[in-house]
């Protein structure tokens, strides 16, 4: 259900797509996705230092960048489940013992706030 691939977040007011395309796919990047206010750049593991490389030559610093496991397809949640995943997901990440949580789970903000309310 997941993949282990570098992921690398730059906000789109910090680089051009045409430029930022061009550059960490001569690097070996695998993909460059739109999301929304993002640019979202995936690797293997192994390409992942050299992309993040060719990332910072151009000046940016991306909001995100590490290698983890990538979902392979995302379950969309709403209201009551929604509200217990975002319970469960908090509840983790307070726990001493956790270091990283990977899910494929897509909640939208609204129902992110509602259940943090």
């Amino acid at each position: 259900m997941f993949h282990k691939k570098g992921y690398i977040v730059v906000e789109k007011s910090k680089a051009d797509e045409e430029k930022l395309m061009g550059v960490v796919l001569d690097a070996g990047a695998d993909d460059l996705q739109d999301d929304d206010d993002n640019w979202e750049v995936f690797t293997t593991p192994e390409a992942f230092p050299g992309v993040m490389k060719a990332v910072k030559g151009l000046g940016i610093e991306p909001a995100t960048a590490k290698v983890s496991m990538i979902p392979e397809n995302y379950v969309k949640l709403e209201g009551k489940p929604a509200q217990q995943m975002v319970r469960l997901m908090d509840a983790l990440d307070d726990h001493d013992d956790v270091q990283n949580v990977s899910s494929n789970f897509d909640i939208s903000e609204k129902e992110i706030e509602a259940s943090l309310a």
